[in-house]
């Protein structure tokens, strides 16, 4: 579908703004009045190759500040790692204090230290006012809620989250796509619609921003869409459904 869009206009000026007012929040999320054009040659950042996004530098202090010692044990390490995360969760100074540093030295990737890994939108779109992160579900029946290191970290969010580090100004944006069902696939399902609602919840929303400030965390609750169906958007941009060949 994207791969249609990008194809159909690389600016993105036909197809953008209908895209970002087709959310269930369209009434009450902040859209920029003007999305502006895409980057130039912009990626198809989707399908086989989703842009991965970089866990903010807060939120991994925050981690290895806070981690428990219920998720240690549950966390299946061993050795070594086992040994320092088990310290962390201890507040065991002198490992925090190696942690930290070795966070604010720019190190990443499986260390003991790291505790969020990348984040991937299955969709990733941006312009000079705007970065958009899509979440795309198919088969499943409701989104992902949690991380191994916490207990709730909604996935969309987790996207505009990391989303937030290279935005630089521009607007975050998220939007949830799912199947609608075949007697009605232009509404999104009751079920669905529910889990879009969560994501702004506090309860779901607060822990899994747990690094942000109480305005940080808003304007990322305002850039949330909502949920629309896949079948939807292809009507809308007269795209056959689906729009290749079926492979679930």
């Amino acid at each position: 579908m994207f791969d249609h869009l990008l194809q159909s206009d690389s600016s993105g000026t036909s197809w953008l703004t209908t895209l970002l007012h087709l959310g269930s929040r369209v009434n009450s999320a902040v859209i920029p009045n003007h999305p502006g054009e895409l980057v130039a040659d912009h990626p198809a950042y989707w399908g086989r190759n989703e842009r991965p996004l970089q866990p903010p530098q807060k939120l991994l202090e925050w981690l290895v500040q806070h981690v428990s010692e219920e998720a240690v044990a549950r966390s299946g390490d061993k050795g070594e790692t086992l040994g320092k995360r088990e310290a962390l969760a201890h507040r065991d100074p002198a490992i925090l204090k190696a942690a930290l540093a070795r966070l604010r030295a720019g190190e990443r990737g499986r260390q003991w230290f790291v505790l969020e890994g990348e984040s991937f939108p299955d969709a990733f779109v941006e312009t000079d006012t705007l970065v958009l992160v899509v979440e795309g579900k198919r088969t499943e029946r409701s989104t992902t809620t949690k991380t191994k290191w916490m207990g709730k970290r909604s996935q969309l969010i987790r996207h505009m989250d990391a989303a937030w580090q290279i935005a630089v100004g521009r607007a975050v944006l998220g939007l949830l796509l799912v199947e609608g069902e075949s007697q009605a696939p232009m509404s999104v399902p009751g079920h669905w619609s529910l889990a879009s609602d969560e994501q702004l919840k506090p309860g779901l929303l607060f822990p899994s921003l747990p690094h942000r400030t109480k305005e940080e965390r808003q304007a990322i609750a305002d850039g949330v869409l909502g949920v629309a169906t896949w079948q939807r958007v292809c009507n809308e941009f007269s795209i056959d459904w689906p729009p290749v060949q079926d492979s679930v």
